[in-house]
């Protein structure tokens, strides 16, 4: 599916996410809300270099405490069970990504790859997610969207992929480290 077709079907479901959502009245600009939406996405996806367990616990560190209530993530959106947490801490989100993309266990890291656009507090963009198991790399596009507070806290993270075409192309890695003896 291409970015294009991605977008065409996310706009409606991310307009009516949007239309529902609550958030404060927004005090800062469109520059500064995409600067905290950067930050807080770089945090855990520094360039140039493989996620750490220290990159996470930066990135998870940085969630919204204020608005704590209101915290919801999505990876992917839609994904099903144990895909999405809500009401959530910081610590609450850590243990999610070392159970679903430990570091210590799968080398990856994700990039920005367009523009990063800002409505209120929130931004979207598309990224690339990248993965090396030994010999085998496997990518991803998605979109992204984030919310973050006043205070460039994140509140809220949709990441939209198709889930099913990840999951085949680790499961072809797989077969192929076992077929190499590299496990």
């Amino acid at each position: 599916m291409s970015i294009h077709q991605r977008r065409t079907l996310l706009l409606p479901f991310a307009t009516f996410l949007l239309s529902r959502a609550p958030r404060p009245v927004a005090s800062i600009d469109a520059d500064q809300v995409r600067a905290h939406c950067v930050n807080a996405f770089e945090l855990a996806f520094p360039k140039q270099q493989w996620t750490t367990e220290n990159d996470l616990r930066a990135f998870t560190a940085n969630v919204s405490t204020d608005r704590k209530a209101d915290t919801f993530f999505a990876c992917p959106l839609g994904g099903g069970p144990g895909s999405e947490l809500s009401d959530f801490t910081g610590g609450d989100l850590l243990e999610w990504f070392l159970e679903m993309f430990n570091p210590n266990v799968l080398q990856y890291t994700e990039s920005i790859i367009s523009e990063v656009s800002v409505v209120n507090n929130v931004c979207s963009m598309d990224k690339l997610f990248f993965a090396s198991l030994g010999k085998c790399h496997v990518h991803a596009m998605s979109r992204l969207m984030i919310e973050v507070d006043e205070d460039g806290k994140l509140v809220r993270w949709w990441d939209h992929y198709d889930q099913e075409d990840l999951n085949q192309k680790m499961g072809v890695c797989n077969l192929q480290l076992e077929g190499s003896d590299e496990l």
